[in-house]
């Protein structure tokens, strides 16, 4: 079976070679999602926002898409590592067919609660209607968005970050062109409205979903469905979900810190503070494409030396990311120094937004660093199968450091003392992880 050996070479080439690739599917991810955004706000402001609500739908789907595959991605990683043919056909096949239990799963229960969960959003009787016509289509479409995932964290277990992110681009490129055919009825389709966003959504990713499955299966052949009995299947998806369930959470409490971050904005400045949040968090969103590739390429980078007992390489990658994440942070950091204020004019031409703006991006590009840590050193640790140290630190650092932590900022120096507040609690959490990290991913036994 052909895969690239990263337990062997350049821990810093690898880690290069794989965040590379990475960095442009993110991108092109982005671009996917401003194009949804951009074409709908043509239509009207009630289907733009209509549009908003689904966004939490959305992001709750999404991230347990993305916990089963990390803990499809980390166990494959690690049987890489072990040369363990037999578990790798087994964590990638079940994976998939988790996927599918769970789409199942969703469609219905999404298609029968769409009116209490999004009345209870605070959607109007107005745009309930543009709702449900854009999330029915989504939810029949859910196989979609939900199986690629795991595909795709199988190719980048097998160190090869080159075809997800063909298989990205492929559905950001398709997005572009199906989104104004569809919306607006172009060359002589129906004008679909809402409903043609969600289907060049839905179309684009099933695209996307039979060329990575194309990939998976006749590229590396890891689709298997002979099994030795039911439990061989049940306790591989005991495994993944071992490692999917806690990453389905500590992808949802950011969430949580945002609201609360926009709840106290609002408080503090008004209107204007929350512009500001909204324009900085639009900028550190770019910085953050670097980060959460590398945090990417982790996985399949720890998780096959792990498998293979080079615990020493283990050690030298986790020196490493601490490295990298003051090296980097600083870098940005001084970066945006200089520049705050011209690139926030790309989003604002508000004065006073444009000062609140630029001191977000000063205060929190600088906490940035221990977040990246504690973010890069996370996912080390799942791809060890560590999960719930991850989720620990995740869940008890939200609520008693950068939730206290913001709240009392805000109460001592407004905006500013806010993001200060938060800024400090970010340090902290990476400092801890470094230390609560020390251990797992120094072991030699």
């Amino acid at each position: 079976m052909k895969y690239k050996d990263l337990s062997q070479g350049n821990l810093w080439d690898h880690l290069l070679k794989l965040s590379i690739p990475t960095m442009g599917g993110m991108f092109a991810f982005t671009i996917f999602n401003l194009t949804d955004t951009y074409f709908v706000s043509k239509l009207s402001t009630e289907s733009l926002a209509a549009m908003g609500f689904t966004f939490p739908v959305v992001m709750v789907i999404g991230a347990v898409s993305s916990g089963m595959s990390l803990g499809a991605g980390s166990l494959l990683a690690r049987a890489v590592g072990n040369q363990d043919e037999h578990k790798m056909h087994r964590y990638v096949t079940d994976g998939i067919l988790l996927s599918i239990l769970s789409v199942v799963l969703f469609t219905i229960i999404g298609l029968l609660t769409m009116d209490p969960i999004f009345k209870a959003l605070g959607a109007s009787e107005s745009s309930l209607p543009l709702i449900k016509e854009y999330m029915t289509i989504w939810y029949i479409g859910i196989i979609a968005v939900m199986m690629p995932p795991v595909s795709d964290s199988a190719m980048r277990a097998m160190g090869d970050m080159f075809r997800p992110f063909m298989v990205m681009l492929t559905c950001a490129v398709l997005n572009i062109i199906l989104d104004p055919i569809l919306i607006f009825g172009w060359f002589g389709f129906p004008e679909m409205g809402i409903r043609g966003a969600a289907l060049a959504t839905v179309l684009s990713r099933v695209v996307g979903m039979f060329l990575t499955l194309s990939f998976v299966h006749f590229k590396y052949g890891l689709l298997d469905l002979k099994y030795n009995g039911i439990k061989e299947l049940t306790d591989s998806w005991r495994e993944i979900l071992k490692i999917g369930i806690p990453s389905t959470f500590v992808r949802l409490f950011p969430q949580l810190l945002r609201s609360m971050l926009t709840y106290l904005a609002a408080i503090v400045g008004g209107d204007i503070a929350v512009a500001a949040i909204a324009a900085g968090t639009r900028i550190e969103s770019f910085s953050t494409i670097i980060s959460m590739s590398i945090g990417t390429a982790l996985v399949p980078l720890v998780g096959q030396n792990f498998g293979a007992k080079k615990y020493d390489r283990v050690r030298d990658i986790r020196t490493m990311i601490i490295k990298i994440g003051v090296i980097y942070s600083l870098m940005i950091f001084l970066l945006i120094l200089p520049t705050g204020e011209w690139v926030t004019r790309v989003f604002t031409h508000d004065p006073e937004v444009m000062v609140l703006a630029k001191w977000y991006l000063w205060i929190m590009l600088f906490g940035a660093m221990g977040l990246n840590i504690y973010n890069w050193l996370s996912q080390a640790l799942n791809a060890i199968g560590k999960p719930l140290i991850v989720a620990s630190i995740n869940v008890l650092g939200t609520i008693f450091i950068l939730m206290p932590g913001a709240y009392l900022g805000s109460k001592v120096g407004g905006f500013k003392g806010m993001l200060f507040g938060l800024s400090f609690g970010q340090l902290i959490l990476g400092a801890i992880s470094i230390y609560v990290s020390s251990k797992p991913l120094k072991q030699s036994l």
